[in-house]
């Protein structure tokens, strides 16, 4: 078979060299603050498990992450874990202190729910240390003048739960979350106006239960090996390639590893069932390594329930997470909205989905597919009360079980904003057949691929899952408004993007970060254009950066960076602002009032940006 060798050259280092620098010379570089309505919120964000370490101290009991990460570190790439972190649980008030100094409005960061309950829920003992601690943290973040954005839950399930009774799999964890989140309402809510049940649940139910490169997961699955696995193959034989040894590799995987090692990089561009996603690697002898290095021979690390993949998991996973949300909410509006006056909604990530070919009917539906997959599988329950329609009628009905009228009543509406977090986008083709295990992947009937025509979506940063692709941010923002057009405000709760983490630069070296200022700029800009939509214009009210500083990436442990602060892991965690902190001090300055006016861009005939919007069109 004739190779593509423009797949070649594009891949190349030099090839990446020249779409970086051609991403680089596109200018948006003078937006500013006032470009956006005078309440517009601009925070940064972080997480629990990422960045507060202490894993072992002030009560804390262990999650599912704690497990993950130290029973099995082959898992993550550096062998790594959480237990320090950025040790955010003894430097927040420096943190917090960085963050007013530079200009945020607010700061968004999760709660973890064993450092509150050790053992998951209140009979098993209420920790008043870890109370103690978010009480002071939430007092810091109002004593600098920023508003506290609280995620209930961002991944990290006590283990005890997950011991139990299998945690997400079981309907009894809808009860443990509203006792955990009606303990947080009553300790925290005179405070904090802002609260985020889940925090990307389409993340914890694939990755946990569909690829399985997650917790709870014992291992990698044979279904998201063989939906990785190229469908058009230059040179396939039985046998793997002569410096591998899978003879202690299952036999149900061991074909799908044996395709997946013998396929050319050009052939595996061809596209796979597989769309990006955190912790997604395409290196196939890097997914052999992570699989070995897997717990698939011993007793189940979290629980006596058989070390099996089940194609229903991940529905049933999200099923008990969207009624685990509604009861949250149900409980906060009840008991606590009326005399607290907060708002209460949840966060959902997605890639943008572009048609490969545009006007292709069946690419076009395909595109929909992976949206309903992803963000509909989530948005549409709490609009509509029912999932949509592209999953009702691609995945089999034994694996999605409908919801009753009482549930559906509950989730509709059970939200009074939504948060989107986006980081990428990727071409999707109509699939009819696909060539892979039955489960999730196989269900969407969609093709994913980063290239059109022999030329990527955009420069690959970091993380081999995120191309840098800015516009897909005004698609997604103008998509969710036309389809559900009665959403309420909509916060964009992470954007940002990473670099390698790469040792032999200094510390002042590593804070050049010119790509990370663009990305950013880039993506405000489209956020403008989506606000400013002539047909669907969106209500957007905030914009969360992700994230504050380096810290630890699941399972690419430390060996990315996503900060805006850079953090120096060797020498006693010390933090340095990056270029980008820098560029966001200045962008976060508000304009003087200069005569006694002060800029509106409310009631402008027209803001500096709808001018250059008017150009750019022109």
């Amino acid at each position: 078979m004739e190779r593509n060798n423009s797949l070649k050259v594009l891949h190349s280092p030099a090839a990446y060299d020249d779409q970086f620098d051609e991403y680089l010379r596109s200018d948006n570089s003078n937006i500013t603050r006032n470009d956006f309505p005078p309440n517009f919120i601009f925070g940064s964000a972080t997480a629990a498990y990422q960045f507060e370490g202490a894993a072992a101290k002030g009560g804390r009991g262990p999650s599912i992450w704690d497990t993950f990460a130290l029973k099995t570190p082959g898992r993550i790439i550096d062998g790594s874990n959480g237990n320090v972190a950025t040790d955010l649980y003894a430097r927040f008030e420096e943190d917090i202190t960085l963050m007013k100094k530079m200009g945020f409005d607010a700061y968004r960061f999760s709660i973890s729910w064993s450092r509150i309950l050790p053992g998951g829920r209140c009979c098993a003992g209420i920790n008043k240390e870890g109370i103690d601690y978010y009480n002071t943290v939430i007092n810091t973040v109002i004593k600098h003048g920023l508003e506290p954005y609280v995620t209930l839950f961002h991944f990290d399930l006590p283990q005890a739960l997950q011991e139990e009774y299998g945690g997400f799999l079981s309907k009894k964890i809808v009860k443990d979350f509203r006792e955990y989140v009606e303990l947080c309402f009553w300790e925290f809510g005179d405070r904090v106006k802002h609260w985020i049940t889940v925090n990307e649940p389409t993340t914890y139910c694939v990755n946990g239960y569909a690829s399985c490169t997650f917790p709870p997961s014992q291992a990698i699955s044979s279904a998201y090996v063989s939906a990785l696995a190229p469908q058009s193959i230059d040179s396939v034989s039985d046998s793997p390639p002569a410096d591998v040894n899978l003879t202690s590799t299952p036999p149900y995987v061991r074909s799908a590893f044996t395709s997946l090692l013998r396929s050319s990089s050009t052939a595996f561009r061809n596209g796979t069932n597989i769309p990006p996603h955190r912790g997604l690697h395409h290196d196939p002898k890097h997914l052999l390594s992570t699989f070995q290095s897997s717990n698939i021979n011993n007793r189940n690390l979290y629980g006596s329930g058989p070390n099996t993949y089940d194609p229903k998991n991940v529905y049933t996973a999200a099923r008990n997470m969207l009624l685990a949300h509604s009861e949250a909410v149900h409980t906060y509006r009840t008991k606590f909205q009326g005399h607290q006056g907060g708002k209460i909604g949840i966060t959902l990530c997605c890639v943008w989905y572009e048609p490969l070919r545009e006007h292709d009917k069946d690419d076009i539906a395909a595109h929909k597919r992976a949206l309903d997959f992803s963000l509909g599988w989530f948005l549409e329950p709490i609009v509509t009360g029912n999932y949509p329609q592209n999953m009702i009628d691609y995945v089999p009905p034994e694996n999605l079980a409908p919801f009753s009228q009482r549930e559906s009543q509950r989730l509709k509406g059970s939200y009074d904003f939504l948060g989107l977090n986006y980081y990428t986008a990727i071409y999707a083709t109509n699939d009819p057949d696909p060539q892979c295990e039955d489960g999730y992947f196989k269900d969407q009937h969609v093709k994913y691929q980063d290239h059109r025509g022999g030329i990527l979506i955009g420069p690959v940063a970091g993380s081999s899952w995120l191309h840098i692709v800015p516009w897909g941010i005004k698609k997604l923002l103008t998509y969710t408004k036309a389809t559900y057009n009665s959403i309420p405000p909509i916060y964009i709760t992470e954007n940002g993007v990473d670099e390698k983490s790469d040792c032999k630069l200094t510390a002042c070296d590593a804070c050049v970060d010119p790509v990370r200022v663009k990305y950013h700029q880039d993506h405000l800009a489209n956020i403008l254009k989506a606000m400013h939509d002539k047909h669907h214009p969106v209500d957007v009210r905030g914009y969360f950066v992700w994230s504050w500083s380096d810290n630890y990436e699941w399972t690419e442990g430390y060996t990315v960076r996503f900060g805006l602060i850079y953090v120096d892991f060797m020498n006693n965690l010390t933090r340095y602002p990056k270029h980008s902190a820098i560029w966001f001090t200045k962008f976060l300055t508000r304009k003087k009032i200069l005569g006694g006016e002060k800029r509106l861009i409310a009631n402008a005939e027209e803001s500096e940006f709808e001018k250059r919007l008017k150009y750019m069109e022109e």
